[in-house]
């Protein structure tokens, strides 16, 4: 009963976002058909339609995780195009959440996730100038990119996607590492060539590591030599 409540609210605050057309004249009979629909109208850029494709599945049923994954994904493409782009982007999320506490397993779930909180960060970062509430969710966006290459460590898209995060983090070095991954995994993927030049020329221009973190690792050499020269001092005691 709650999740068929929760579906319902959803429902709610995506007509007061979208005005929804009149039903196809080739209405599907089941939630596995309305979720088909709502994929076939999502890649063909009909939103509106897609939207109200997922939502009939979730109220036919409630626990359909794919369908909710949908929603979601529907939801962070549409955002755009609506008055509250924040709002729109933040029901995405709980549809995202929503389909891994019905499924955690999935790794095309995961990916989406992290695009989700990609896409708050950014809104975040360039629409609210607080970089702090961004860098939250970009980490947030590389922890979903992480899992779903832990539940399936082959798939080049959630590799893609962790090397793009990384970038954008201005992690171009470990970037490079994982769009080679990619390359390895499926050598034809869409824009990887591009986006791996582009990795390594922006590899070159990082401050190292050793440099960046300078202050850290003087404190650690510090411990470090301090415990030696007490251990030393104890053995020579005794």
């Amino acid at each position: 009963m709650r999740s068929r409540t929760t579906v319902l609210v959803m429902l709610l605050l995506v007509l007061s976002i979208f005005t929804l057309p009149p039903v196809a004249a080739n209405t599907p009979i089941n939630a596995v058909g309305w979720y088909t629909l709502g994929r076939t109208l999502t890649d063909e850029g009909n939103y509106t339609e897609a939207l109200q494709a997922y939502n009939q599945s979730l109220t036919l049923d409630p626990s359909y995780a794919e369908a909710w994954n949908g929603l979601a994904d529907v939801l962070n493409r549409a955002n755009r195009y609506t008055n509250d782009p924040l709002a729109t982007l933040n029901l995405a999320l709980e549809a995202s959440n929503r389909s891994l506490e019905l499924n955690a397993s999935s790794a095309t779930a995961w990916i989406n996730h992290g695009q989700i909180l990609y896409n708050i960060g950014h809104y975040y970062q360039d629409q609210l100038n607080d970089k702090i509430t961004a860098n939250r969710y970009y980490n947030e966006q590389l922890d979903s990119f992480n899992t779903a290459i832990s539940v399936e460590p082959d798939n080049a898209d959630a590799w893609f996607n962790k090397a793009y995060a990384l970038c954008g983090m201005g992690r171009c070095t470990e970037g490079v590492v994982a769009f080679q991954k990619v390359e390895v995994l499926d050598p034809s993927y869409p824009n990887l060539e591009a986006n791996l030049n582009i990795a390594e020329k922006l590899a070159v221009t990082e401050t190292p590591f050793y440099i960046k973190y300078d202050v850290e690792i003087g404190l650690a050499a510090i411990v470090l030599v301090g415990a030696v020269l007490w251990y030393v001092a104890v053995r020579k005691k005794y």
